[in-house]
């Protein structure tokens, strides 16, 4: 429990972090959309790979276009699935090259080697899949000064997300499900993941699709949502 309550409010302490820098940032950083908006962006981190394909099909069965933040790494390694993403209408964001957690990165070099990531991957990206992504989100939401100066340097604008918890290895598809649909809004940003690991998404994602559209609001890119 007390490990529990840990986590908890590590992840209230870097929610409250983003929106601080959001307020500072205005345009070059966003956790969500106008909350009087009737929209909502579902976001895939982690792919291309073996979830891909499946994750496509379901946002086809249901006219539905997500944004896809692409690993360089593995934009290479399946550059097919890359270009389905982007041939199928989806918008395609750059989420680095290895992604390196820049929150327990030590090394003297942090600023660099951020730049390095950012523009490898990008590269790599727009090679593949035929984009050059302007949207950023660096892996396990690092969203600090440094990262969204850089970011802007090459023209991205970092964004992280207003609600996820498809990572969380303890919490069964059916409770999923539950967390999601409480945290439908306006101007909601929702977090998912593109990866094997993280494949109880792919059991509820039609559901939360559903519900979404049952409450009245409509499906959008990241950049439709915020008016990009």
């Amino acid at each position: 429990m007390f490990r529990l309550n840990k986590i908890l409010i590590s992840i209230t302490i870097i929610a409250l972090i983003s929106s601080g820098i959001s307020l500072i940032y205005g345009r070059d950083f966003y956790t969500e959309g106008s909350i009087n908006s009737k929209k909502v962006a579902l976001t895939f981190d982690d792919g291309p790979g073996a979830s891909t394909n499946a994750i496509l099909e379901i946002l086809k069965s249901k006219n539905v276009k997500a944004t896809f933040f692409l690993l360089g790494s593995r934009a290479k390694a399946n550059p097919n699935d890359a270009r389905r993403i982007a041939q199928e209408g989806h918008e395609i964001g750059n989420h680095t090259y290895h992604h390196i957690n820049f929150f327990s990165y030590k090394k003297d070099d942090k600023e660099s080697q951020i730049e390095s990531e950012l523009v490898s991957s990008g590269k790599i990206i727009e090679e593949v899949s035929g984009v050059k992504p302007r949207l950023v989100r660096f892996p396990y939401g690092y969203s600090r000064p440094d990262s969204i100066n850089i970011a802007k340097k090459y023209g991205y604008t970092v964004i992280n997300w207003s609600f996820g918890c498809d990572w969380q290895k303890k919490i069964q598809d059916g409770d999923m499900l539950k967390k999601y649909k409480k945290a439908i809004s306006g101007g909601a940003i929702f977090l998912l993941h593109d990866a094997p690991r993280n494949a109880k998404s792919l059991k509820f994602l039609s559901k939360l699709i559903d519900e979404i559209k049952n409450k009245g609001f409509e499906i959008v890119t990241v950049s439709e949502l915020l008016g990009l």
